[in-house]
Order: C-alpha cells, then structure tokens, then sequence
C-alpha cells in the first residue's frame, strides 16, 4: 500500500492516521512508539467498554485487566501474524486475561452450551442499530448486564463489529453456538425491553 508521509523537522514520517493496524504493528517492531500511541488510541475506548460491560457483575477490577491486556500485547505483537482483524487477536488476550482473573479468584462462570438455533439471525446485521436509540441505552445496559456470560460477550463482540467467525474463534465453540448464544441473547434483550417498555407506559 501507498504510505503517506507529512513532514517533521528535517525528516519525513508517515501520516500514522492513515495506516492500517498490520502496517502500524510492523512499523511498532522496528522500534517506532509513535505507531504504537495511534494503534493505541484506535481500540482503548474499545477495549475497556467491552471489559467494563462484560465484567460489571463481577468483582474483578477492569483497569487492572485493561493494563494487563495491554501488556500482553506489547509482549507478543512479534508473534501477531497479519491474518484476520487485530482487534479479533486483541479481545481474544483480552478475553483470556479476565477467564485467567475469574479463575483465580475461583468466581463460577454461568455458561450457555447449547448449539441448537432455533432461528439464525442474519450475520452481516448490528444489534446495536435494532435497539439503540436515547431513550433506551440505560435500559440495555442493564439487561444486558443480565445476561449469561458467553451470550453477554457475543453481544458486546457483535458491537465491535466482529464476525461470528472471529466470535466462535474467540470462545473456541463453533460458528452455530455463537450464533445460536446470540439468538438467546436478542430474545432475553427484546423481553426484557418489552417489560421496560410496559413499565414506562
């Protein structure tokens, strides 16, 4: 790809808002700070709403898992290989940092197993637009909230604009019962608005 350079000082460098992760991580290993502040600043929001999301009912600490991840990162982004989306890779160590944290403090993880779909729902279509509006944010994040652990986290990785693929990647389950937590998930959400909606009325 074409890279875009402006100038500094004497010397040129590249126009890091303009480059895509792979190129911004290769830049990183050869010892540039700068790719790494922007790749940074792409995913910190992010990363921490979907640890705060995920890890409200917990007891765990979301800085701590946020630091950490981070981390983790920086100590095999040698390893990444330019294959898939780098957010995928991102929330997958995120993801392996907060089961490694729930196990420690021995915290039972409510887990959805079943893989029968009773009505798949269309992979290239965004929960977010079907719900979110201003009136109804606090009442989905807080049902939400409620949700089994596996269904929360394939919701809150929909919101990042993951594939199914990359979700079921992620939990290490199979492209049916991610898309079949998701299903049980949108049912719980529209139940719970609906109950939302009765009380409001």
């Amino acid at each position: 790809m074409a890279i875009s350079f402006f100038q500094f000082g004497r010397k040129e460098v590249p126009n890091w808002s303009t480059l895509n992760d792979n190129t911004l991580i290769n830049f990183y290993l050869k010892g540039s700070e700068e790719a790494f502040t922007e790749l940074y600043g792409r995913y910190k929001l992010k990363l921490y709403g979907f640890l705060n999301n995920h890890i409200s009912s917990t007891s765990l600490d979301v800085d701590e898992i946020f630091e950490e991840t981070w981390i983790k990162v920086i100590k095999n982004l040698s390893k990444y290989k330019d294959e898939g989306k780098f957010s995928a890779w991102l929330f997958t160590i995120a993801r392996n940092v907060y089961i490694s944290k729930l196990r420690a403090i021995k915290v039972e993880v409510v887990s959805t197993t079943s893989t029968e779909v009773i009505e798949l729902l269309d992979s290239n279509s965004n929960p977010q637009e079907e719900f979110v509006n201003s009136e109804t944010i606090e009442a989905i994040n807080v049902a939400v909230a409620k949700l089994p652990v596996e269904q929360r986290e394939v919701f809150l990785l929909r919101q990042q604009d993951l594939s199914f693929k990359e979700i079921a990647a992620i939990q290490q389950c199979s492209i049916n019962t991610a898309l079949a937590r998701m299903q049980y998930a949108l049912k719980f959400l529209r139940a719970q608005l609906s109950e939302y909606y009765k009380k409001e009325m």
